[in-house]
């Protein structure tokens, strides 16, 4: 009986000793994993050379030092002379004023930088003004259309030899010559365009001119040869209107100089007679007498 006692003591330990066993086998939680570190940070932009005013973004990376790209933290940018190229919180760097500065992506406690150049805009071309020396002018009459140079910050630049040619939205409105020597031909709105050649982009421009009617204009003018000359030399008459050429003893014709739309019909060479000649059409009817240079005259024909 001892015996079976003893042994019966002794499973118990054995069962407890199991159990406290089965307690100790839980697996504990995995460590952390290690902290990430910035080992570089990598500035980039698509141009390091601006001039006075341009623009452009900068891009920072950082990484580890395996290469891995650490996207935990936004780069704090600054610029080594913000009085040359500044540059905002989102990268973007502007030019201020000729030189160079370095332009900082910091993350952390890690820095990367990027060397920009500012080159000045002041005396380069960058646009032109056009202007009139009147901008609103009566049919018939000229006036002077001209071009400058500016350059990005609204100096003012010589244009030296360039090229300018001149042009117009309506030549039934206004004429324009190379020198741009503005003539009204029809009443209403018309813009004086120049071109500048600058390199392969030519510099454009435009100014509006305003071409008016004459107010009282008659119904009915005469037109006298006294010697070798049409008196007046500029008639004017309403839309619809008639002029009489008075011929006196000495012979002369009227040949219209440019055939325009609504030009009257030619007066062949004749001499003591009144010739009437009717004007439906609105604009500026130039003629001569081919008997004798320099002996020219004008109609101008308004609503």
């Amino acid at each position: 009986m001892k015996t079976l006692v003893k042994c019966g003591a002794l499973a118990g330990v054995a069962l407890l000793a199991a159990c406290g066993d089965s307690s100790s086998s839980v697996t504990p939680p995995p460590p952390p994993p290690p902290p990430v570190v910035v080992s570089r940070v990598d500035v980039s932009a698509a141009t390091t050379a601006l001039t006075q005013s341009q623009t452009v973004q900068f891009s920072a990376v950082a990484r580890t030092s395996g290469g891995a790209v650490v996207t935990s933290e936004q780069p704090v940018w600054t610029s080594t002379a913000p009085s040359i190229a500044s540059v905002s919180g989102s990268g973007v760097v502007t030019g201020v004023a000729a030189g160079s500065a370095s332009i900082r992506a910091t993350v952390g406690a890690v820095s990367g930088t990027l060397d920009v150049t500012v080159t000045s805009v002041a005396g380069v071309l960058a646009s032109i003004l056009v202007s009139a020396q009147d901008l609103t002018i009566p049919l018939g009459q000229l006036t002077q259309a001209t071009v400058g140079g500016r350059d990005a910050l609204g100096g003012t630049v010589a244009l030296g030899t360039r090229t300018v040619t001149w042009s117009t939205s309506n030549a039934s409105i206004a004429t324009i010559t190379a020198a741009g020597v503005v003539a009204a031909v029809g009443v209403g709105t018309v813009n004086l365009q120049a071109s500048v050649a600058d390199g392969a982009v030519p510099r454009t421009g435009s100014v509006q001119l305003i071409v008016s009617g004459i107010p009282n204009a008659p119904t009915t003018a005469d037109v006298f040869m006294p010697g070798l000359t049409f008196s007046p030399f500029e008639t004017v008459v309403k839309q619809g209107g008639t002029v009489r050429f008075i011929f006196p003893a000495l012979v002369h014709n009227v040949i219209w100089d440019r055939r325009l739309a609504g030009s009257p019909a030619d007066i062949n060479t004749i001499s003591n007679v009144t010739v009437s000649r009717t004007f439906p059409t609105v604009g500026v009817f130039e003629y001569t007498c081919t008997l004798h240079p320099g002996m020219d005259g004008t109609i101008i024909v308004s609503p």
